[in-house]
């Protein structure tokens, strides 16, 4: 009878962004497999995104899994593996191929069973539905900017490089004989080499002069958020003119 411990491998990931501590997972893994009498040999960290289907240690801990070198992979979450649900369950159907088991401690499941795989399919579609809904809210919160952009001066970008007076001192230097280069040192170099000759051949626009066509673009929004798309009937003045 083989009596020697089961090896498992425990899998973190984290996002560089929010600064995430990948011990906080680790943790709670360490404490599971020692529980379970299982032999943790390999701790693989991530910090990428849930949607990078290439991580670098995801991808050691697949050729490791391919051989052999464990038989139970452990996460604190199924969102840490993979957001979407096709990469999900093709690394799941990859990794049970290779004769490895999944478990996930918050969602308190053994993937090996048949009710395991259906509730894996069922997570990983809540999963991608909140990266989904984080694009979204994304998308709302900038098309709600460029809304107000008219009145608060707010512009999607990177900051404006040369405002209208600039623009007519370059064009003024430049009247005077001055190089590009020399009309970047007169002006401290607020603005680049490259700007000033976007200024000079007329390829940079002025952000006052392009204003009116900021409102003009966003005006269809405002219809759509009076009713006339987003909820599929039209506003109160044109039903009225219709009758």
């Amino acid at each position: 009878m083989n009596n020697e411990p089961i090896k498992c491998v425990a899998y973190s990931r984290v996002s560089t962004l929010l600064g995430q501590n990948p011990e906080h997972q680790l943790t709670h893994i360490r404490r599971f497999a020692e529980a379970r009498g299982y032999d943790l040999v390999e701790e693989f960290v991530d910090r990428i995104s849930g949607a990078k289907e290439r991580r670098k240690a995801l991808d050691a801990l697949v050729r490791d899994a391919r051989a052999g070198r464990f038989k139970v992979l452990v996460v604190s979450g199924i969102d840490r593996l993979a957001r979407d649900t096709r990469h999900l369950l093709n690394l799941i159907h990859e990794l049970d191929g290779y004769g490895v088991a999944l478990i996930s401690l918050r969602e308190s499941i053994d993937f090996t069973t048949s009710m395991g795989k259906c509730t894996l399919a069922i997570l990983g579609a809540i999963a991608t539905l909140e990266r989904e809904l984080c694009r979204e809210r994304v998308r709302s919160a900038l098309a709600a900017k460029k809304l107000t952009a008219a009145h608060t001066g707010w512009r999607c970008g990177r900051p404006v490089a040369a405002t209208g007076e600039i623009i007519e001192q370059v064009i003024s230097l430049h009247e005077r004989g001055l190089s590009h280069r020399a009309i970047e040192q007169a002006l401290n170099k607020k603005v680049s080499r490259t700007t000033v000759t976007r200024i000079l051949q007329g390829r940079y626009k002025n952000p006052k002069k392009s204003e009116p066509q900021l409102i003009e673009m966003i005006e269809p929004k405002i219809d759509d958020l009076n009713g006339s798309k987003m909820f599929g009937f039209e506003p109160a003045n044109k039903a009225d003119n219709k009758r």
